[in-house]
């Protein structure tokens, strides 16, 4: 699902501030056509509406001046992208210049839903038009702004993240002996991780130890890969002791190595060196037996 920054685009009523805030300096911006930035293609859309009494005269001046800053405001929607490319939507926001002030602007709804991206862009957006000149508009004037976010890596992005949140769920239980057990395997169940520890280990750190072999687990297929070379089979077992104290720093002992290709063994302990942990509550002692599957 996408996040949303807001309820939409509202309309705008004045037909004369739509021209002149989309056709005229808007369109000059680029605004309509959408930029291509870090391989992502985003396009920024803006609606207008009179409020407070405020003049069609007035309100197109408004429109144009909001217009010059839509360059700004594009930027403002890049850099979120980087960050969060899923991020589409609405955002709405009050924009009131009253005689001798500086401009006031106010986010309806400042995250917009969205705790992880919404807000940040709300705050860039509301600093472009504060600073932006507004000199040609007769006071006082206000209007309420409508800018609708797009950009064409949103939808992979929300089905990339879902798929992400799906496969790092860790099933943890208790194992026949006692100990806890922690097991995940990737999409095709190509390699499959299980990580064990003492009944006393906080649960929470067996999840950490589990985390760092999900972040991780491309160094393992490389492995399975490259020990189907040669024609065998790639099918077998790693197993492995693992330390990792309170700063997360890891020490790992390779074990009995079931596979056959004779690289497994150096392919695994290399693996094993670059999973990285955080930082559990206290030190951890586990167990991790890494199946490889035909």
């Amino acid at each position: 699902m996408h996040r949303t920054l807001g309820l939409g685009l509202l309309l705008a009523t004045c037909g004369g501030a739509i021209a002149a805030a989309q056709d005229g300096d808007v369109a000059k911006s680029g605004m309509g056509q959408g930029e291509a930035s870090i391989n992502v293609r985003s396009d920024v859309k803006l609606g207008i509406k009179g409020t407070a009494g405020t003049t069609s005269e007035r309100l197109a001046k408004l429109g144009q001046a909001v217009g010059a800053q839509m360059g700004e405001i594009r930027g403002c929607y890049r850099k979120q992208v980087a960050k969060s490319p899923e991020v589409v939507g609405g955002l709405r926001l009050e924009l009131a210049l009253a005689d001798g002030a500086k401009p006031k602007v106010n986010a309806t709804d400042p995250d917009g839903g969205n705790p992880n991206g919404g807000k940040e862009l709300a705050t860039c957006v509301s600093h472009v038009l504060e600073k932006a000149s507004f000199k040609d508009v007769g006071r006082p004037a206000a209007a309420v702004l409508s800018l609708d976010f797009d950009n064409s890596r949103a939808k992979g992005q929300s089905v990339m993240n879902e798929r992400s949140a799906a496969t790092s769920r860790v099933d943890t239980h208790a194992a026949a002996d006692g100990r806890q057990e922690a097991v995940w395997a990737t999409e095709d169940n190509a390699v499959t991780f299980t990580v064990r520890a003492d009944a006393q280990t906080p649960h929470e750190n067996v999840e950490l130890v589990m985390r760092g072999f999900h972040s991780g687990y491309a160094a393992f297929l490389d492995c399975r890969r490259h020990s189907e070379k040669g024609g065998t089979s790639p099918e077998g077992d790693i197993e492995a002791t693992l330390q990792i104290d309170k700063q997360g720093k890891a020490q790992s002992t390779l074990g009995k190595v079931t596979v056959a290709n004779a690289r497994a063994p150096k392919c695994a302990a290399s693996s094993l060196r670059q999973v990285t942990f955080e930082k559990p509550t206290s030190t951890v002692h586990a167990d991790v037996l890494i199946h490889f599957a035909k």
